[in-house]
């Protein structure tokens, strides 16, 4: 019986590759050819001389037959390979014999020479080709009743043959089990007698025949100088024995090299069904990488393998250059390894770049070492567009070439740019930031490359960097700074590169106006104002904002007041401006606000109170040596308190001036004394309120007839001597009964005394003339109360108690007519005030002020 069955062509393609991956140990086959009776010795000899007949006719056409067909189309021949003589390392099998169902009641033969029906076969148990034949038809089971597929049954004898329960084909009187002898006949027994269909005998055709199926092991991982050491595993398919040598080779395929014969050539006996694992060993020597093909000879079939020797050598295993521009430096990195277990010498690395060796250097590595070279190269203009690099090791052969660009420095400078990304605001009280897109246009040479930015404020660099740029991405750049009012306004902001900048332009718009200003004003208060200055532009201003008035004398210092502004954009601010006004201010003040920015003047008018004059009069015209007065009614017609000049004329000469100081809408009678003209005649006179020059005075006027040819001076004597000797009378009457009121009270009773002789005496000075005047002002922000007092040699003329209202004005014709004199003011002590004065003196004046009285001659 054999052991060690193996698939056949009935067993499908996945039964057979799950077949040949199978490691199995040779087994010698334990059936013996010549147990089955000497009397089939001869006949075996003559099988087997024919099969050794046939495989050399084989060889001769260029064909290994690995199989036939057996007549039911489920069979395939294994196609010749290209060259007559190779097949490969496994047989083409037949698709799925045994799921087709005539196959499952089909007679085939096991390894072991035994006959079952095909649904009890098992891949391993039966050859290639397993069906049994009579005259060439295959033979059935069917129904326990085997016979000829359409045809006779098959008999014994006497004796018809069937199936048992095990599936096994036995004659059917004795059950003996059917067998195939060496010849391929099928008996009862060993040696029974011969089955036969129709008279036909029952046979095996492909007995004598063997089929090798290689399966080469792993022989990766080799190098030269080291051993090569391969098992291939070789399984018989067929009925018949493999009794052959086979040789293992490696072949060159491109036939540079020569073959060479991997291990001993082995003469193998392999029955059917059995597999021998053979290991064939090597050592490599120097050349024998190349060596691409393992090839194995047996039954006039060689089956290959391909294999790859490593070369003992020191390989070129990758090469990485940058892309240089022009005038910069080029570089070269080149990864090596040692490979292989021969020894080597040193080797010798060239560098060469456009066919021109430029470096070398010595290299020795160990085995299974690896290494980075680099190179470098300095380019210049005449490199621009490409160079050709190559590194070498001249002993091995080994080279690596690669073409680099090297960009122009002009193009290269060309492809940066920079776009401003951001719309950044301007702001004093921030930080101003501008973000910027640095780029490249195109491949960035080496991938990456650095781009020289410029950050510009108006024209002046702000800020210098090196911007690095990747390929295939922008770098995004923020810069900031803090404007100052010196670096506003702004004018433009840019990014700058090599190549492409970007440039923010920044709009100016200024807008002033007032907000607030007084609508009138006087002398007495501040003429106030608001200014308002918005930026609607882009940039932050610093301007000097000034406002002026159109009449520079109307108020104090030169007319106009500046201050400086900030202002961010979208945002305003506003400015406060005072005056204060003049006596001689106009009554319209028309106020201008403006900046040195980009904004137009703004104006604005504001109105003074204005002064009216009424019934103006010349009083003494009809005998004006005796003394002139001019008076009118004076009325304040604004809405504020005001100090304005009113002025006299005669004759369109000025001859007197006073200050007077009103309320809104108070009137009050004026008057001054004049000189009289020399000759008499129609006169024009008149008043007029506000500083003419200004353009805007309010005047009454009259005429009057003049007479100055009246009495002298002793006609004024002797007629008025009467009305003086009554007012004597009189003044010692008002004396004497002052006397008797306070006759108790000494102190009082002097100080009335004097005020009654200072009464009487300026009555006598107003009827006949006589000496000046005391004029006194109060120029204190209050009512005010003082003490008047003048005297001569003999003692005190003129005493009397004032209530002076703020800016009220009182005179008193008390002066002595001749000698020198005293004047004296004050609450408690009159002595502290005065001031003497000679007999020349005419009229003196007394100021009340916050610093102090003053008292001096007009």
């Amino acid at each position: 019986m054999r052991t060690n069955p193996l698939p056949h062509s009935l067993v499908s393609s996945d039964r057979y590759v799950a077949f040949y991956v199978r490691v199995r140990t040779r087994t010698q086959s334990t059936r013996n050819v010549f147990a089955r009776g000497t009397r089939y010795t001869l006949a075996i000899l003559i099988a087997l001389a024919f099969g050794f007949a046939l495989l050399g006719l084989a060889v001769g056409t260029g064909t290994a037959a690995i199989g036939q067909t057996d007549g039911f189309g489920g069979l395939e021949s294994v196609e010749p390979l290209a060259d007559g003589n190779e097949t490969q390392s496994q047989v083409a099998l037949v698709e799925e014999p045994f799921t087709d169902p005539r196959y499952n009641d089909r007679v085939l033969v096991t390894f072991d020479g035994s006959v079952v029906r095909g649904e009890h076969a098992t891949a391993e148990e039966t050859p290639e080709n397993p069906s049994l034949s009579v005259g060439g038809d295959p033979v059935v089971s069917s129904d326990g009743s085997v016979k000829v597929l359409d045809g006779d049954h098959v008999t014994v004898g006497e004796s018809g043959v069937t199936e048992n329960s095990a599936g096994e084909i036995v004659t059917g009187d004795t059950g003996q089990a059917l067998t195939v002898d060496g010849n391929g006949t099928v008996r009862a027994g060993e040696d029974g007698p011969v089955a036969e269909a129709g008279g036909t005998t029952l046979e095996y055709e492909h007995y004598d025949e063997a089929i090798p199926v290689v399966e080469f092991g792993d022989s990766t991982n080799v190098s030269e100088g080291e051993q090569l050491s391969t098992t291939v595993d070789v399984t018989n398919v067929g009925y018949g024995s493999i009794e052959d040598e086979i040789k293992l080779e490696g072949v060159d395929t491109n036939g540079s090299y020569d073959s060479i014969q991997i291990g001993d050539v082995d003469y193998e006996e392999i029955a059917g069904g059995d597999t021998d694992s053979l290991t064939f060993e090597h050592t490599l020597v120097a050349g024998d990488h190349q060596i691409d093909e393992l090839r194995l000879g047996i039954s006039s079939q060689q089956f290959t393998e391909p294999i790859d020797i490593t070369k003992s050598e020191i390989a070129i295993t990758n090469v990485e250059t940058n892309d240089p521009v022009e005038g910069e430096t080029l570089t070269v990195e080149a990864d090596l390894e040692r490979r292989g277990a021969l020894d080597l010498d040193d080797r010798t690395l060239t560098f060469s770049v456009d066919g021109t060796e430029v470096d070398s250097r010595a290299i020795t590595l160990a085995e299974g070492a690896s290494i980075t070279e680099e190179f470098s190269y300095e380019t210049d203009e005449s490199n621009a567009s490409t160079v050709d690099v190559e590194v070498a090791v001249p002993e091995d052969s080994n080279t690596a070439a690669e073409t680099v660009t090297v960009v122009s420095g002009d193009e290269h400078n060309e492809s940066m740019t920079a776009t401003i990304t951001n719309e950044p605001i301007a702001n004093l009280s921030a930080e101003f930031e501008v973000v910027a897109a640095i780029d490249y246009d195109g491949d960035v040479p080496g991938g990456e490359t650095v781009v020289p930015t410029t950050f510009r404020i108006d024209g002046s660099i702000e800020e210098e960097r090196n911007v690095t740029v990747e390929d295939g991405s922008a770098t995004e750049e923020t810069f900031s700074t803090y404007l100052t009012d010196e670096s506003v306004p702004l004018t433009n902001v840019s990014v700058e590169t090599p190549g492409r900048s970007d440039t923010l332009e920044f709009e100016r718009n200024l807008t002033t106006a007032f907000a607030d200003v007084d609508e009138s004003f006087s002398s007495e208060e501040t003429l106030d104002a608001v200014v308002t200055v918005e930026n609607d532009g882009d940039t932050p201003e610093v301007v000097e904002l000034t406002v002026s008035v159109d009449a520079p004398d109307g108020v104090d210092g030169d007319g106009s007041e500046t201050q400086t502004v900030s202002v961010n954009p979208s945002e305003s601010v506003e400015s406060e401006f005072a005056f204060e006004p003049t006596e001689d201010a106009p009554s319209d003040l028309e106020l201008t606000a403006e900046t040195n920015g980009s904004s137009e003047p703004a104006t604005a008018t504001a109105t003074r109170p204005t002064f009216t004059i009424e019934d103006v009069g010349l009083e003494g015209a009809d005998n004006a040596n005796s003394g002139l007065n001019m008076s009118g009614n004076v009325t304040n017609a604004g809405e504020l308190p005001d100090s304005q000049s009113v002025q006299f004329t005669l004759d369109g000469e000025l001859v007197g001036e006073e200050t007077v100081s009103l309320a809104a809408g108070e009137s009050k009678t004026v008057e001054t004394a004049i000189e009289p003209p020399a000759e008499n005649g129609e006169y024009e006179y008149g008043m007029t309120a506000n500083n003419e020059s200004a353009g805007a005075a309010e005047s009454a006027e009259g005429s009057a007839q003049i007479d100055v040819s009246g009495q002298s001076i002793l006609d004024r004597v002797s007629s008025f001597a009467l009305p003086l000797a009554l007012l004597a009378l009189l003044a010692l009457l008002a004396i004497g009964v002052v006397a008797l009121k306070y006759r108790d009270d000494p102190e009082a009773l002097q100080a009335q005394v004097l005020a009654a002789k200072s009464r009487v005496q300026n009555a006598v000075q107003g009827v006949v003339g006589g000496g000046g005047s005391v004029i006194v002002e109060n120029g204190l922000p209050r009512d005010s109360t003082v003490r008047l007092q003048v005297k001569d040699e003999n003692g005190v003329v003129f005493q009397e108690d004032l209530q002076l209202a703020d800016g009220e004005q009182r005179k008193f014709p008390s002066l002595p007519g001749d000698g020198q004199f005293e004047v004296g003011v004050g609450v408690d002590d009159v002595a502290s005030h005065s001031e003497v004065f000679q007999a020349n003196a005419t009229d003196v004046g007394v100021v009340l002020q916050p610093n102090g009285i003053t008292i001096a001659e007009l």
